[in-house]
């Protein structure tokens, strides 16, 4: 086909095939399918421990979900796909149809409703002026016929209303949205009739599709100008453009009822004239005055579009009450002339060739960057980029056609073109309608049967034609199927609308509504599923074209979708769909860099697709809403989607399900990686049936729940249980049908339906059996016998006779005992009413058997004993043991209150208490023990866990007393109290060295009790030498660490955080002698520590041992009195470390003691640092000895002197210690002293030393 001269051929080359016949591409590991989600997936794992029914559907909802995104990806933003970089975008925008079969025709006129004989007579009759239009909003089409209106009702095609109140000719009518601030909410639009001089308003309603109602409102002005152009915003905003060219606005509003008009106010106020233009009528004015040609108004992005005179396009925000510019183009004309230019060897056209005809907003469901697509009359199209609204915008070619003129009812809606041009070679008036629309499975054909052509990602259009055997008037598309109606579940989260492949299984086709002078023609766009339809029944290759068009996948969605409408009757139809399905392509397992991933089958991806497609109305919507709260009534939950809507929903998924029960998928028998991929399709396949059964249930049990009044349902159950409340307002329909949380919702709001039942006084079987058939999945058979040990609880309740109440109790336990882990919603309620009526028996008996039902594998018991990690997921079944726990601990609490608080009958008290808590201790559960003995240490009940002889209480006071406070002294205990000495003994060891922020206090003393402990132990025969040993030695280092704490403590050099830090440090373990030293007792300078270090670690280092005697002395001597402090510190330090390795006595600590005394001077008594020595149980030789030694090699009289004054202490004092030292050692220094001395000056203190070595001399002769 070709175009006008010099415009090329747009057609299929030569010899070249066209895109639409390609054949299937068989999967390679090049093909860009990698990059889409309808690629290889990673292999499904299924374990063992996955919930039966939880585990599959999780795997399914992947794949629903995996569909969304197909979806998604198949419906790109307008801007995208016109701007891609490609010479194909530019140089062949119009590709081939599918086929050149009827059936796959994009756009058909299917039916024509001639005008009705009445009305034609009215338009043939000879009248001044008749203008026609369409409102499609209220399915009407108006006909203005001098000064009367004519709305006709074009789907019944014989009614129509008439107007003809207004006395002056009709120039222009218009039909807007009314403001909902001054009309009640019945009035829903408003018909605006617009004379040469007055505009009226009318009140439009519409109780039903059949009936229309006007209003007279008595909302009336004057107009400037005629007005021929009529447009409002979703909010009530109304635009005119004025045959002056100006551009108006229309405000109404009203102070009282509209329907009296009291208050009315009609203002219509010029929005571009200026000056005295805006007051004086359009009869000064000049005939060729520059204005607003054209406008085109976006009502839901409140964008205003104008076209003027000079070729400007101005964009205004009328968004609220604005009218602001935000941008101005004035180049268009001479873009496009060229753009032409030079597609035509820079040939000029004709300046009427580019005459601006028609102009349409593009929604933001097609692109939120573009919003304005211009027409040319040639057939040239302009996008205008909001983004860049004054650069060059993106121009779209004509299709091949040549002499090509369109007129102005040229018409644009959601990429859809109707392009009207007068076919002038005809005798009567005759249109040709140039139907264009997106090719809409290319990009899904590209992205699933591989293709490697850059240009897939470009827009590219079908274009066919239509003669129309009269004048077209205007278009309009029905608003019921307008993409710009779409809901929100048909839309991206970026409102963007999902491509016609991702949205024909829940839309009707479009539907094209063309007013002509000869009546009503109705076309229809065809859904990729009508072709597929049509052509099956028609042509042979239909599948062929059909996959390769739209791909393989979506085929197969196809298929599914026709194959599952009950409707079909056609046994070649059927037969055909099924031969599809059984040919499709086989699952394939790849081998990839990070190992194997599965391709799925077309068939189970367009299985997965069709679920998906069908569940999207309530996917992601959520099950109730929250009515708004008024003065005379609160705040209720509602249906989150209509009852229509699930009621539909659900009536597909049924007949998906009928028809995948009727039509089983094929399984080939083979090995190795291909039966893995067989496998792997099966099981997803099963999984996807499980939530197609899913699905279907949760929409019965809704409905269910609906029929029986659900916001009642629910407000009673919210006042019992508070967070069902925020669960239940959060729950997304996905999560009701695919996780445990929504089931474990679903059967709280069943025992809410089954209590309101049992509150009513009606009975629950009839309504089990219903639950059961419906939404069986919701409704096990464990929670019917749930609902019967409900009647008979409440028959416990009710019943004043004793002996009844308990048949009527242990029936109610027997039958929840049968009910399993069905109770476990209710276990508190339940048990806390079996306590209520002091049944202790049934409220720990239904706890600890609930608790074993939930986890009959001990999976909570596992968890505890790996560690407990947060994300594991084994610990749901310990945090729901725990629940049931707590419930039989609060029994055993409230006997012990019960006791606490006897008076009178003690011992009936304790004796229920008693046999309560033997209720529980007779339990086999290790978990419940420990939760148990967990409870009575909380409550200060420690001791108590002593008196249980239980299989468990030795190995949970093993695994708990040696880390927490209020239980570290049980395990010993408990081992004392056996007669266990030597394990008593072991346990305080260990408890004394583990790490842990225990004092070094206690430990020191648990180390004392061990030692005791294992000598007890020793007494009966168990002895342990070697572990008695390593106690004492153990108690000794740590006895040694409190005195360095000690010395920290006292430390006159640290700050109180120094000293803190420090005795954490000591505080943290129990050290060693080596590091006591090392890290704290050397660093700090803490002597007598040191001192003590050397004694219990039996070492000798004589420069420490000196360094440290000397000062201790020289600090001791600081003060008033230095010689009483020194002596008394030698006592002391004489009477701690001798004898010892600390205290080596001759080779230094004598020696520096009396070299420390002999600084201090002579003020102090003759002998008091020997007396001190002595005192602190230095022998007296060792004395002497240093004594002589020192007296011998002293180098100055004064050294001389006082040593001879302690050796006259020494010879006085061994008088009465003669065995101390040899007689002739003694009498060999005294003689030599009193020789020396018998002649020399003698002050009073040598006279004294004198004296004693003369009493010495005498008992020595006396000897």
């Amino acid at each position: 086909m070709q175009h006008t001269q010099g415009q090329g051929s747009w057609g299929v080359q030569n010899g070249q095939r066209s895109y639409g016949t390609v054949g299937y591409n068989s999967y390679s590991s090049s093909s860009n399918l990698l990059g889409t989600s309808l690629g290889p997936q990673p292999l499904d794992e299924y374990r063992a421990g996955d919930d039966p029914i939880y585990g599959p559907l999780s795997k399914a909802r992947t794949k629903v979900e995996r569909g969304y995104t197909a979806d998604s990806e198949i419906s790109p933003d307008l801007m995208d796909i016109i701007t891609q970089p490609s010479e194909f975008s530019y140089e062949r925008p119009y590709v081939d149809l599918p086929s050149p079969a009827a059936a796959f025709r994009p756009m058909k006129i299917t039916r024509n409703i001639p005008l009705p004989d009445a009305l034609h007579q009215e338009l043939n009759y000879k009248h001044l002026t008749a203008r026609m239009g369409l409102f499609e909003e209220i399915d009407r089409a108006w006909f203005a016929i001098d000064n009367r209106l004519f709305l006709w009702d074009y789907t019944d095609g014989r009614d129509f209303n008439r107007y003809d109140e207004q006395a002056d000719t009709i120039v222009s009518v218009g039909l807007v949205k009314a403001r909902k601030d001054v009309f009640v909410d019945d009035i829903t639009h408003v018909l605006i009739i617009c004379t040469a001089s007055k505009v009226t308003l009318i009140g439009v309603s519409r109780p039903s599709s059949r009936e229309l109602n006007l209003y007279a409102t008595n909302l009336t002005a004057d107009l400037p100008t005629a007005m021929l152009q009529i447009s409002g915003t979703n909010h009530g905003r109304v635009f005119l453009r004025g045959e002056n060219k100006d551009l108006y606005e229309l405000d109404y509003t009203t102070d009282s009822s509209w329907l009296f008009g009291s208050g009315a106010k009609v203002r219509v106020t010029n929005k571009t004239a200026t000056g005295m233009g805006y007051i004086l009528p359009s009869v000064f004015g000049s005939g060729g005055k520059e204005g607003v040609e054209n406008f085109a108004l976006d009502p839901v992005a409140n964008r205003l579009f104008t076209y003027h005179t000079k070729g400007e396009i101005e964009w205004i925000d009328v968004s609220g009450t604005d009218y602001i510019t935000r941008g101005r183009y004035n180049r268009l004309l001479a873009d496009f002339q060229a753009e032409y230019a030079r597609l035509n060897s820079n040939s000029r056209p004709d300046s009427t060739v580019f005459k601006v005809i028609s102009m349409a907003p593009v929604g933001i469901h097609e692109s939120p960057r573009l919003g304005l697509v211009v027409f040319a009359s040639n057939g040239w199209r302009a996008y205008f980029n909001l983004q860049y609204f004054g650069s060059t915008p993106i121009l779209r070619r004509p299709p091949p056609v040549q002499n090509l003129k369109l007129e102005q009812s040229t018409f644009y809606s959601s990429g859809t073109v109707f392009a009207v041009q007068t076919d002038t070679s005809q005798p009567t008036p005759t249109s040709i309608l140039h139907m264009i629309t997106p090719h809409t499975g290319r990009l899904a054909a590209a992205k699933e049967n591989g293709f490697q052509d850059p240009s897939a990602a470009n827009m590219a259009e079908w274009h066919t034609s239509e003669q129309v055997a009269s004048s077209i008037w205007t278009i309009a598309e029905t608003p019921k199927t307008d993409p710009a109606n779409l809901p929100s579940t048909l839309r991206k989260s970026n409102s963007l609308a999902l491509a016609p492949l991702a949205r024909q299984a829940n839309v009707e086709s479009r539907s094209f509504i063309i007013l002509s002078t000869g009546g009503i023609f109705f076309a229809v766009q065809s859904r990729p599923l009508d072709m597929l339809s049509a052509g099956l029944e028609t042509e042979r290759d239909a599948a062929e074209v059909v996959g390769a068009n739209f791909g393989r996948v979506q085929l197969a969605a196809m298929s599914i979708t026709l194959g599952a409408k009950t409707s079909i009757k056609n046994q070649d139809l059927t037969s055909a769909l099924s031969h599809i399905m059984h040919n499709a392509q086989a699952p394939q397992v790849i081998n990839g860099a990070n190992g194997k991933s599965i391709l799925y089958s077309p068939r189970h991806d367009g299985l997965a697709l069709t679920l998906a497609r069908f569940l999207r109305p309530i996917w992601d919507s959520k099950v109730t809403l929250s009515t708004a709260a008024t003065a005379s009534a609160p705040s209720r939950q509602v249906l989150g989607c209509g009852e229509s809507v699930l009621l539909d929903v659900q009536a597909k998924l049924e007949q998906l399900r009928q028809y995948t029960n009727d039509n089983p998928f094929p399984r080939m028998q083979a090995e190795g990686d291909i039966k893995l991929a067989w496998d792997q399709e099966e099981s997803s396949v099963e999984a996807l049936k499980k939530l197609l059964n899913q699905a279907i249930e949760a929409i019965s049990f809704i409905l269910l729940l609906n029929d029986y009044r659900i916001s009642e349902i629910i407000a009673r159950r919210c006042r019992c249980d508070g967070p069902l409340q925020s669960s239940l307002s959060n729950l997304l329909w996905r999560d009701l049908v695919c996780s445990i949380n929504g089931k474990d919702i679903a059967k709280k709001l069943v025992t809410a339906l089954i209590e309101q039942q049992i509150g009513q006084e009606l009975g629950i079987d009839t309504l089990s059996e219903i639950l059961q058939q419906r939404c069986g999945t919701f409704v096990q058979p464990g929670d019917v016998v749930l609902y019967k040990a409900e009647e008979s609880m409440r028959r416990a309740e009710g019943s004043r006779d004793p002996s009844e109440r308990s048949d009527s109790l242990g029936e109610a336990v027997r039958l929840l005992s049968r009910a399993g882990s069905a109770i476990f919603p209710r276990i508190g309620e339940i048990t806390k009413r079996m306590r209520s009526l002091q049944y202790a028996p049934g409220a720990i008996e239904l706890g600890l058997n609930c608790a074993s039902n939930l986890d009959p594998q001990d999976r909570a018991l596992d968890y505890v004993h790996d560690g407990r990690h947060p994300q594991d997921a084994r610990k749901q079944f310990f945090e729901q043991r725990m629940e049931c726990y707590a419930c039989v601990i609060e029994t055993l609490a409230m006997y012990d209150e019960a006791l606490n608080q006897a008076i009178n009958d003690v011992d009936a008290a304790e004796a229920k208490r008693d046999d309560a808590y033997s209720l529980a201790i007779n339990s086999d559960d290790e978990l419940f023990h420990f939760y148990l003995y967990d409870w009575q240490v909380a409550t200060n009940r420690q001791e108590q866990l002593l008196e249980y002889a239980t299989p468990f209480i030795e190995k949970y006071l093993q695994e708990t007393s040696s880390d927490i406070e209020d239980r570290r002294d049980l395990l010993w205990k408990f081992y004392a109290r056996s007669g266990e000495y030597l394990l008593a003994a072991k346990a305080l060891h260990e408890l004394a060295v583990r790490q842990s922020p225990m004092t070094l206090t206690d430990r020191v003393y648990y180390l004392a009790q061990s030692l005791t402990s294992a000598k007890s132990a020793a007494s009966v025969g168990a002895d342990d030498v070697e572990f008695i040993s390593s106690v004492q030695e153990r108690l000794e280092v740590a006895q040694v660490q409190q005195e360095v704490g000690r010395g920290i403590e006292g430390h006159p050099d640290m700050t109180r955080v120094e000293k803190d830090e420090v005795l954490a440090k000591l505080n943290t373990n129990l050290l060693g002698l080596d590091e006591l030293y090392q890290n704290f007792a050397r660093p700090f300078r803490l002597y007598e520590p040191i001192l003590l270090i050397l004694k219990t670690a039996d070492t000798r280092v004589d420069d420490v041992c000196e360094a440290v005697w000397r000062q201790l002395l020289q600090n001791a001597a600081i003060g008033p009195t230095p010689h009483a402090a020194m002596g008394e510190k030698v006592v002391e330090l004489f009477r701690r470390y001798f004898p010892s390795e600390a205290a080596p006595l001759e080779d230094i600590v004598i020696g520096v003691v009396y070299s420390e005394a002999l600084l201090l001077g002579s003020s102090a008594e003759e002998g008091w640092i020997t007396r001190a020595m002595l005192e602190g149980g230095v022998p007296m030789r060792e004395c002497w000895e240093v004594v002589m030694i020192s007296h011998d090699q002293a180098e100055t009289d004064e050294e001389r002197e006082f040593y001879a004054e302690e050796a006259g202490v020494l010879a006085d004092l061994w008088v009465h210690e003669r065995d101390s030292i040899h007689l002739a050692e003694v009498e060999r220094f005294v003689s030599a002293y009193l020789l020396r001395t018998q002649a020399a000056q003698m002050d009073d203190r040598k006279r004294r030393t004198k004296e004693m070595m003369n009493r010495a001399k005498a008992v020595i002769g006396r000897w």
